[in-house]
């Protein structure tokens, strides 16, 4: 191969090498933008919440009630995602085995005292937490979209909603919305933790982020922590 074939292919190489560079360069420079969008967007939407928890105050309103126009509205998607249907429980068969021992001989002195409703609640609990730990969950797909959130099937329009929150539980992040229906009472469903800030800026020009005050243990065991407004 002659010299000038050489140089020639050394070029090509370090030009195609360059421009590999700058789009990768490109790539993150535009990922970086959008990230800083959606930074200013939830902060403007936080200060909306607020704003919205101070006219309460001033006004002394308990609640602020959205009204529902009856008007023709577009189903048009505005975010998707798939997640578990349930938080995945940590399982442990050793500890399992232990715990079920124990309740055993709670079981069999129950039965002494003639409470037999009592140990049919206790093996109903026992066999839920070991199909819970043993059965993975279902993946299922939620949506929000122009008329509502759409999740297990069925659509919730934006009049049966009346706030929203998010909580933790170790690495698994959840949204909750409240709903005004007898049943179901609140829409679960699992998130990502990077959706957190885009759901967080779709969801607060419709509903209120409602701020719990007492969070108790028995909270904490079925949703995990509750995350404030200010640590979204």
């Amino acid at each position: 191969m002659s010299k000038t074939k050489v140089k020639t292919n050394k070029k090509t190489n370090l030009g195609q090498e360059l421009s590999d560079i700058a789009k990768v360069l490109s790539g993150e420079l535009q990922l970086r933008k959008r990230e800083e969008e959606l930074e200013k967007l939830k902060k403007k939407a936080v200060e909306r919440q607020k704003e919205v928890r101070r006219m309460k105050v001033v006004s002394g309103e308990n609640k602020v009630e959205a009204e529902y126009e009856k008007k023709v509205v577009q189903k048009i998607k505005l975010f998707e995602w798939d997640s578990p249907m349930r938080f995945v429980q940590p399982f442990n068969p050793k500890t399992f085995l232990i715990v079920t021992g124990v309740l055993l001989l709670f079981i069999m002195y129950l039965a002494v005292l003639g409470h037999y409703g009592l140990m049919a609640s206790i093996i109903a609990l026992l066999f839920l937490f070991y199909v819970m730990g043993t059965t993975p969950p279902l993946t299922v797909t939620h949506q929000i979209n122009t008329k509502g959130i759409e999740t297990l099937g069925s659509q919730y329009e934006w009049f049966m909603l009346s706030s929203f929150w998010f909580s933790r539980k170790g690495d698994q992040f959840m949204i909750a919305v409240e709903t005004k229906l007898r049943y179901p009472g609140r829409l679960i469903m699992l998130v990502s933790e990077k959706d957190l800030k885009a759901l967080f800026v779709l969801l607060e020009d419709k509903l209120e982020y409602k701020d719990i005050k007492k969070w108790g243990r028995i909270e904490t065991m079925n949703f995990g922590e509750y995350i404030p407004i200010e640590k979204i």
